[in-house]
Formats: C-alpha cells, structure tokens, sequence
C-alpha cells in the first residue's frame, strides 16, 4: 500500500495537470480575429439618431451604454444631445437621446410602471422610440419576481396595452443583461468537471427571459444586449452548457467587477445598441 503523503501528492498532481489543461471558460474555441467596431455605420446611426426623440429607462448598466454612446459620438465628430429626463420633469423639446431611471431594482413590476408612465397619457406622442431594460438583478436573489416566465407575461402584457395607447411611438423590447463567470483557474477547472458556478442559476433565469423576449419580438423591436454582452471582439459567444442548453454570459473582456461593462464593453455594447435604435427609426420613416 502507497504511504499517504505519495497519495496524497500524486493527487495534488493530477488536479495540478488537469487545472493546466483547462483553457478558457465558457465557450471553447480558438483564438479569433478581433473584429473591429464599424465607425461608418456607427456615424451612420448617430446622423439619424440626433434627428429624432428617443427614451431610454434603465440603471447602472444603461450608464455604461450611454458612456459608450458618448465615446463613439466624439470619436466619428457627431455631436448627439444625451440628456437626463426627471420622472417628474417637464418633457424636453427638441431632438436628442433622453434618459432617466425608472422605478427601483429588484422590483421589476416598478419598472414597467414607471416606464407607462414616462410616455405621458394615452394618444400622447412625447418620443418617437421608447424603450427600457431590466437589469440583471431584476431575476436575481432578493427580487420581487423570481419567475422569468411570470416576469415575462406580465412585462409582454403591459407593452401591448403601450403599444395601443401610443400608437405613434415605437417601443423597443430589451433582452435583460447578463453576468460574467468569475475569472480564474478555479472556474476554469469547475467548467472542465462540468460543475457548476456560483452565476450559473441566475444567468440560466436571465436566459429564460430572455428567449421569451426573442421570440415574442423577432419583428425588428428587439435589442437584443445580452446578445451584445456575450458576443466577444472576435465574434464567438461567451456561454455555458446547462441541462443540454447553451446559457449566455457576459464576456469577460467587457466587465471588470463582472456585471457592469469596462471601456471595451461600453462602446461594443453601444455600437449595437445605437444600430438598432437607427433601424428602427428608419423602418419608421418608410412607413
């Protein structure tokens, strides 16, 4: 019989081995061409953003797009009014990308309220798009609302009495945004045993809702962020396999605390954010 410190080191061995053989967690893949954001197409979408009234609700992680949004403009030299919009405010005049913060985190209900709200009474033509997100806390521990499918029905239910009260502004719907896995060895070495990380079962709730969002607005309302967060530079998806399924992350090249996006994040995020909000716009202009 093997001594127990021969064991015990030969043990410490293999998980030594197996740690160095694990490469980067989420989606195996191989090293890939950074694609580059397109500045033309994004001086594109801001020419026509700055034309027209768009509302944006959000919170933390809609400030991080907005900073993005800023970068870009001052990048491609087109300037874009980005302004804050009090819940109680008057209503700016003018064109620009009016924001503000609707309702309360972990209360989701609050949120779809508030965002009502915002668009003033029925047949009332403040914006010419609309939309807000949830943010990633909103299916998290702590929530109102743990059920994607209950969240989702209620949010879908609200959006068409919305669309029927404003009929002269398009609302966009916003997949809700993600969160990274924790970077290191440790995660590494968990995803090649196939175990679990501590923000799988939130992501894999964030997910749910968010094919519900898909398939209910796959008609060109759809901003699809947590498609953007999970899109890395080179084009592959950060994800994870849950139940057979393949669970969207946010990349970990775009966050630094693992939530919130960094400066690569901001302007990828925003990049395709500002897009959407221009096809929108045009679609709306032919009719």
């Amino acid at each position: 019989m093997q001594p127990r410190h021969v064991l015990t080191r030969a043990a410490g061995t293999v998980v030594a081995l197996v740690i160095a053989m694990a490469g980067p967690s989420g989606c195996s893949r191989e090293p890939g061409v950074e694609k580059p954001v397109q500045m033309d197409q994004v001086r594109a979408d801001l020419l026509t953003i700055a034309q027209a009234r768009v509302f944006f609700g959000h919170h933390s992680v809609g400030n991080n797009i907005l900073k993005g949004v800023r970068t870009l403009a001052d990048k491609v030299g087109v300037p874009l009014r980005i302004e804050e919009v009090a819940a109680d405010g008057a209503t700016p005049e003018g064109p620009g990308l009016f924001h503000g913060k609707v309702g309360e985190n972990l209360d989701p209900d609050l949120k779809i309220t508030d965002f009502a709200a915002r668009l003033g009474p029925p047949g009332e033509h403040r914006y010419d798009i609309a939309m807000f997100k949830f943010c990633y806390v909103d299916l998290d521990e702590g929530s109102k609302e743990r059920s994607p499918g209950k969240l989702f029905e209620r949010y879908a239910n609200s959006m068409s009495v919305v669309e029927r009260t404003h009929p002269g502004v398009t609302i966009l719907h916003a997949t809700m945004p993600l969160m990274a896995e924790p970077p290191g060895r440790k995660t590494r070495l968990k995803r090649l045993l196939g175990l679990s990380i501590d923000t799988d079962a939130a992501n894999v709730d964030r997910s749910e809702f968010n094919r519900l969002t898909r398939e209910r607005y796959a008609n060109g309302t759809l901003i699809d962020v947590a498609r953007f967060e999970a899109t890395r530079p080179d084009g592959s998806i950060a994800e994870f396999k849950d139940s057979g399924r393949e669970i969207e992350m946010l990349a970990l090249e775009y966050t630094s605390d693992g939530g919130h996006l960094n400066a690569i994040g901001q302007e990828r995020v925003a990049a395709e954010f500002l897009h959407r909000i221009a096809e929108a716009l045009r679609a709306q202009s032919t009719g």
